[in-house]
């Protein structure tokens, strides 16, 4: 049986970042495996974990040979798929129809571009150059399934949300070469579940991630400090200036490390400066009892537009 169409997404080209978003006051070294449960307590103190060797390179092999595959693929087997504005050198678009940012509403409302039911008349090994994201492929692609419901780590996302989790959001996050950056912001910003719904969002990178090809960085404790204000910039994400320069951490990670972090954690990726893909999925979890809230209820929280606060 034939793949579905995914849906396809053509983002634009969004203005380079300052470098000094990016100054990491430290590297975070993490933790072994084997002594992951009992550091959960830097979870709730820094509102992020990093665990080093908690997956084998089999597995995460497997799963980046699923992504390379979707990248290349004439159907990739997954909901949606998310390509770079530096595409668009190669392709023809008509920026008429390009929508703006709309934090108002939920799902792909989030990043600008416009959408397409077809993959770019390109050569694939072209197209999968300029690959930004992927959704919506857990249950279509056997090693990232697996990799979402692996014994290990669920048992740690359980300790951490204190209930049942429920698998509510997959996506792979690509950095091509010289791949954009994802501005600092918070996840559940994105999610329109209760302010106080526990969410563990879960970050496997798919080779090594390193400051240069744009690793994740976080704001140590600024999930303590609860909702931030989100404007429509270069990405549905906090102001600039709103981002403390004291706690910002990089986490540099290798092929079989995790990392755990709270849904109100401040967190950005910096631009990719290399020649080399950045691959890594995410994952996100919350009690499967969570009821959802409608966009009113997040706006209230996380939204700027409208509160007359400028940026």
């Amino acid at each position: 049986m034939a793949a579905s169409a995914p849906h396809v997404f053509f983002e634009p080209k969004i203005p380079d970042h300052d470098p000094a978003l990016y100054a990491a006051e430290r590297i975070e070294e993490g933790v072994p495996a084997e002594a992951a449960m009992a550091a959960l307590e830097r979870f709730r103190d820094d509102g992020f974990l990093m665990i080093r060797g908690l997956l084998t390179e089999a597995e995460v092999a497997a799963a980046r040979a699923e992504l390379e595959a979707m990248a290349l693929g004439d159907a990739p087997d997954c909901w949606g798929i998310w390509y770079e504005g530096a595409l668009r050198q190669h392709i023809t678009l008509d920026p008429a129809l390009d929508r703006e940012i709309d934090g108002k509403v939920g799902g792909v409302g989030f990043a600008p571009g416009q959408e397409s039911d077809r993959l770019p008349d390109v050569e694939p090994t072209l197209r999968a150059r300029y690959v930004r994201k992927f959704m919506g492929f857990v249950r279509r692609q056997e090693a990232l399934g697996r990799l979402a419901r692996q014994p290990a780590l669920l048992g740690l996302v359980e300790r951490l949300l204190g209930a049942e989790p429920l698998l509510f959001q997959d996506m792979a996050l690509v950095k091509p070469a010289r791949g954009r950056e994802k501005p600092w912001h918070q996840d559940h910003a994105y999610f329109n579940l209760a302010i106080d719904t526990p969410i563990v969002g879960v970050w496997i990178p798919m080779g090594e991630v390193t400051p240069e090809n744009g690793c994740m960085h976080m704001l140590a404790g600024g999930h303590k400090r609860g909702p931030r204000l989100h404007f429509k910039r270069r990405d549905w994400q906090i102001c600039d200036t709103d981002i403390e320069t004291t706690g910002r951490v990089a986490v540099p990670m290798l092929p079989g490390d995790v990392l755990l972090f709270d849904g109100k954690i401040p967190h950005g990726t910096p631009i990719n400066k290399t020649d080399s893909f950045r691959w890594a999925v995410q994952y996100h979890y919350r009690p499967a009892t969570a009821e959802a809230v409608d966009d009113e209820a997040r706006l209230a929280a996380f939204g700027a537009e409208g509160k007359y606060v400028t940026c």
